[in-house]
């Protein structure tokens, strides 16, 4: 059963970060280096922005937390070998590969070596690394802010951006990535508010992309 909601669930096209992004610039400078692998500037980006819109339709959740933990959930790519992403991280039982588990590890090595010069204390930092840990690997969502970083990370994918990239990953054309979406990681999805973004989302991608035609 998916986390409900009972506050508004902004459905439309993201176009432009909100006004509150800015106050996180510093981190952002922080993991520039880390930005780079994996086309990470400009999927933690986007990430943020869906996490963003999932924190206003539940404003009971720590805010902050959520949008750190999106912000860095990633950068471990930016400290594996990136030959491996593809030939390991995308290929067969993808969630399982070791280089996944990797990317975990030193994601988590990133926040607890950036966050505290940033005044950041240790315990905001270990509730932000409880997240990072697992985000691809292990199924279930351990509190809500968990829940809310799983469903932004995957909500990305939905848009046509998110499909361009992740479908080159995978091998796969854009309709059969879209199919892949509906399949697989719409059931994955921890809160209603996501489902219902990831929806109208898909809907949107598939009528721009043409995926019914284009087969």
């Amino acid at each position: 059963m998916r986390i409900p909601t009972t506050h508004p669930v902004d459905t439309s096209q993201i176009a432009a970060p909100p006004d509150e992004s800015a106050d996180l610039d510093p981190v952002w400078k922080s993991v520039v280096p880390e930005s780079r692998a994996r086309s990470n500037d400009i999927h933690l980006p986007i990430s943020l922005a869906y996490a963003e819109r999932l924190c206003r339709a539940h404003p009971e959740a720590d805010a902050l937390v959520v949008r750190v933990a999106i912000l860095l959930h990633d950068t471990g790519w930016g400290r594996v070998d990136e030959d491996r992403i593809l030939s390991e991280g995308f290929t067969g039982d993808w969630r399982k590969a070791s280089i996944r588990y990797e990317h975990e590890r030193q994601g988590c090595l990133i926040a607890r070596e950036v966050l505290p010069p940033l005044g950041y204390d240790d315990e905001f930092v270990e509730r932000v690394c409880a997240i990072i840990d697992g985000h691809d690997t292990r199924a279930d969502a351990h509190s809500l802010e968990d829940a809310l970083v799983r469903d932004a990370d995957r909500l990305w994918r939905f848009g046509t951006t998110g499909i361009a990239l992740a479908s080159s990953w995978f091998g796969l054309t854009p309709s059969r990535y879209c199919d892949r979406l509906e399949a697989e990681i719409v059931p994955e999805l921890k809160t209603e508010a996501g489902f219902r973004i990831a929806t109208v989302e898909l809907a949107r991608s598939r009528a721009l992309l043409k995926t019914e035609v284009l087969r």
